[in-house]
Protein backbone atom coordinates (compact mmCIF):
# COMPACT_ATOMS: atom_id res chain seq x y z
CA UNK A 1 0.00 0.00 0.00
CA UNK A 2 1.40 3.07 -0.93
CA UNK A 3 0.71 5.97 1.03
CA UNK A 4 1.22 9.51 -0.18
CA UNK A 5 3.78 11.34 1.96
CA UNK A 6 2.34 14.64 3.23
CA UNK A 7 4.80 17.37 3.32
CA UNK A 8 6.01 18.67 6.82
CA UNK A 9 5.09 21.56 8.57
CA UNK A 10 8.51 23.49 7.63
CA UNK A 11 7.86 22.46 3.99
CA UNK A 12 4.63 24.04 3.60
CA UNK A 13 5.54 27.07 5.13
CA UNK A 14 8.47 27.58 3.04
CA UNK A 15 6.30 26.95 0.11
CA UNK A 16 3.98 29.46 1.22
CA UNK A 17 6.67 32.00 1.57
CA UNK A 18 7.90 31.59 -2.19
CA UNK A 19 4.22 32.06 -3.33
CA UNK A 20 3.93 35.30 -1.64
CA UNK A 21 7.44 36.10 -2.57
CA UNK A 22 6.39 35.54 -6.20
CA UNK A 23 2.94 37.48 -5.99
CA UNK A 24 4.58 40.25 -4.55
CA UNK A 25 7.30 40.22 -7.38
CA UNK A 26 4.99 39.74 -10.11
CA UNK A 27 2.97 42.80 -8.11
CA UNK A 28 6.13 44.87 -8.47
CA UNK A 29 7.01 43.41 -12.13
CA UNK A 30 10.20 42.35 -11.01
CA UNK A 31 11.36 39.04 -12.77
CA UNK A 32 14.26 36.32 -13.07
CA UNK A 33 17.11 36.99 -15.53
CA UNK A 34 19.92 34.20 -15.05
CA UNK A 35 23.19 35.59 -16.18
CA UNK A 36 26.45 32.62 -16.18
CA UNK A 37 29.65 34.05 -16.56
CA UNK A 38 32.37 32.64 -17.92
CA UNK A 39 34.95 32.32 -15.10
CA UNK A 40 37.34 34.33 -17.41
CA UNK A 41 35.38 37.49 -16.61
CA UNK A 42 34.84 37.28 -12.94
CA UNK A 43 38.05 38.86 -11.77
CA UNK A 44 37.49 41.41 -14.27
CA UNK A 45 34.07 41.93 -12.97
CA UNK A 46 34.83 41.93 -9.79
CA UNK A 47 37.78 44.72 -9.74
CA UNK A 48 34.99 46.67 -12.18
CA UNK A 49 32.47 46.38 -9.25
CA UNK A 50 34.86 47.70 -7.09
CA UNK A 51 36.22 50.77 -9.09
CA UNK A 52 32.82 51.53 -9.43
CA UNK A 53 31.43 51.03 -6.42
CA UNK A 54 29.03 48.15 -7.27
CA UNK A 55 27.84 45.65 -4.65
CA UNK A 56 26.17 43.01 -6.12
CA UNK A 57 26.35 41.89 -10.17
CA UNK A 58 22.91 42.53 -10.12
CA UNK A 59 23.34 46.18 -9.98
CA UNK A 60 25.92 46.06 -12.84
CA UNK A 61 24.03 43.68 -15.70
CA UNK A 62 20.73 46.36 -14.42
CA UNK A 63 23.46 49.48 -15.28
CA UNK A 64 24.22 47.74 -18.41
CA UNK A 65 20.84 46.94 -19.59
CA UNK A 66 19.62 50.30 -18.66
CA UNK A 67 22.14 51.97 -20.43
CA UNK A 68 22.12 49.57 -23.33
CA UNK A 69 17.74 50.12 -23.87
CA UNK A 70 18.09 54.24 -23.37
CA UNK A 71 21.10 54.18 -26.08
CA UNK A 72 19.78 55.06 -29.80
CA UNK A 73 20.42 52.20 -32.14
CA UNK A 74 23.77 53.29 -33.41
CA UNK A 75 25.39 53.79 -29.92
CA UNK A 76 23.29 50.32 -28.62
CA UNK A 77 24.67 48.66 -31.66
CA UNK A 78 28.42 49.69 -30.92
CA UNK A 79 27.70 48.24 -27.39
CA UNK A 80 26.54 45.32 -28.07
CA UNK A 81 29.36 44.62 -30.71
CA UNK A 82 31.20 41.35 -29.47
CA UNK A 83 34.68 42.56 -28.46
CA UNK A 84 37.52 39.88 -28.03
CA UNK A 85 39.44 39.73 -25.20
CA UNK A 86 42.95 40.50 -25.71
CA UNK A 87 45.48 37.92 -24.75
CA UNK A 88 49.59 37.94 -25.22
CA UNK A 89 51.08 34.58 -25.89
CA UNK A 90 53.80 34.06 -23.42
CA UNK A 91 57.39 33.12 -24.29
CA UNK A 92 56.85 29.83 -23.29
CA UNK A 93 54.29 28.68 -25.33
CA UNK A 94 55.66 30.98 -28.33
CA UNK A 95 59.03 28.81 -28.45
CA UNK A 96 56.85 25.64 -28.07
CA UNK A 97 54.77 26.23 -31.20
CA UNK A 98 57.91 27.52 -33.14
CA UNK A 99 59.86 23.93 -31.98
CA UNK A 100 56.64 22.14 -32.89
CA UNK A 101 56.55 23.94 -36.66
CA UNK A 102 59.74 23.58 -37.31
CA UNK A 103 59.14 19.56 -36.69
CA UNK A 104 56.39 19.52 -38.70
CA UNK A 105 58.47 21.31 -41.25
CA UNK A 106 61.21 19.10 -41.33
CA UNK A 107 59.25 15.60 -41.32
CA UNK A 108 57.25 16.81 -43.70
CA UNK A 109 60.00 16.43 -46.22
CA UNK A 110 59.52 19.24 -48.61
CA UNK A 111 60.90 20.65 -51.71
CA UNK A 112 64.76 20.41 -51.90
CA UNK A 113 64.59 24.22 -52.89
CA UNK A 114 62.21 24.93 -49.35
CA UNK A 115 64.17 26.52 -47.22
CA UNK A 116 62.93 27.85 -43.94
CA UNK A 117 63.75 31.36 -43.56
CA UNK A 118 64.05 32.34 -39.40
CA UNK A 119 61.72 35.86 -38.18
CA UNK A 120 64.03 38.69 -38.84
CA UNK A 121 66.52 37.10 -40.95
CA UNK A 122 67.31 39.50 -43.65
CA UNK A 123 65.98 38.28 -47.11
Amino acid sequence: MDEEQQPTAEAIKQRKKREKKAAEDAKRGIGRFTVEVAGVFMADLKRLMKEHGFNTQQEVYQNLLRNVIAADFETAAQMLRCVTTPFVIDEKVSQEFRNESLRILYDAQGEPEDEIVEPGAAT
